[in-house]
């Protein structure tokens, strides 16, 4: 599975028949509205639940469950599908592995998938967003971005309207401005920047030009594309001000159809997912869906594939 961009990714949504399930799928049908991705809604089953028989997708091929269980599993699917929108193009898929997050991985390189969509109910030190088992196993195992859909999350009407990318000075800021950058132009909407340097207390001959992380994430197409978007207005730069992280990212407004996108710590590793300190105390103050990418993630060099791509997802 290669870790690039995809124009027409499939999205994978770790599903369960709760709140959190619930949480995640929405997010997944706001990503695929207006796109032609297929959203992929798994569900990770025991063995020890189901027995085995032809139907649901694991490790050693086709398996399944009792004439009972597949009565269950039949309600699930039917009540997961009902929740997608008539417009977007959904499937269910029962699979068995040894944790949820295993099989999300599975099924998220099975499909090609660019994203792996979970949901995240709130705890006592996060206000949205609660990192539970699976989505923490994920965020320090998947070479694909993994979003966090906040508690009580509901899709709003309409497509997604606009990308913020939240980044400071650390390495890895050119992937969280570049996927923005990338994913603004894909999905023709406006980007917000919202920069963390002030709180980083930087010194400006070390801050590195928006173009300049462009380039280093998807070549120079990309690089003049940021330029245009800046020149034109449709990109837009914030300083957040502030004590801390916290204090600084409390005092931003959002839309109402906007997703942020936060980089990976490098102590992940290659190319997976991990969630540091940094990102967990900004998750704080987050009152829109995240979606985190992996550290070192790269977009397609103009020759490998345009900028102009639609669609995609986030």
């Amino acid at each position: 599975m290669s870790p690039s961009l995809r124009a027409d990714g499939s999205i994978v949504v770790g599903y369960v028949a709760d709140g959190r399930g619930y949480d995640a799928l929405e997010l997944a049908c706001f990503f695929a509205r207006g796109t032609a991705s297929k959203i992929i809604i798994v569900m990770v089953l025991p063995e020890s639940r189901f027995a085995r028989e032809p139907g649901v997708t694991g490790a050693s091929g086709q398996v399944g469950a009792s004439a009972l269980n597949q009565a269950q599993l039949k309600r699930w699917r039917d009540d997961a599908l009902a929740r997608v929108p008539k417009e977007l193009t959904a499937e269910v898929e029962f699979r068995y592995g040894a944790n949820d997050a295993r099989g999300l991985l599975d099924a998220a390189e099975d499909h090609d998938a660019s994203t792996i969509v979970v949901g995240a109910a709130a705890g006592r030190f996060l206000r949205s967003f609660s990192v539970g088992t699976t989505a923490n196993t994920l965020l320090h195992s998947s070479p694909v971005p993994v979003a966090l859909a906040p508690r009580d999350f509901r899709a709003p009407v309409g497509p997604v309207e606009r990308i913020t990318g939240i980044y400071g000075t650390r390495p890895g800021s050119e992937a969280v401005i570049g996927r923005t950058v990338q994913r603004a132009i894909e999905r023709d909407i406006p980007l917000r920047l919202i920069s963390l340097v002030q709180v980083d207390l930087i010194r400006p001959s070390e801050i590195r030009e928006v173009s300049d992380e462009a380039r280093d994430f998807g070549g120079r197409h990309l690089e003049a594309a940021a330029v245009g978007m800046l020149e034109s207005g449709r990109a837009v730069i914030e300083i957040a001000e502030g004590r801390d992280f916290e204090d600084a990212l409390a005092q931003v407004d959002w839309l109402d159809n906007e997703f942020a996108i936060l980089g990976s710590s490098r102590l992940g590793g290659g190319r997976s997912v991990f969630l540091g300190s940094r990102a967990h105390r900004i998750l704080r103050t987050l009152k829109v869906p995240v979606v985190i990418i992996p550290s070192d993630f790269k977009g397609p060099e103009y020759e490998e594939a345009p900028t102009r791509i639609i669609p995609v997802v986030g």
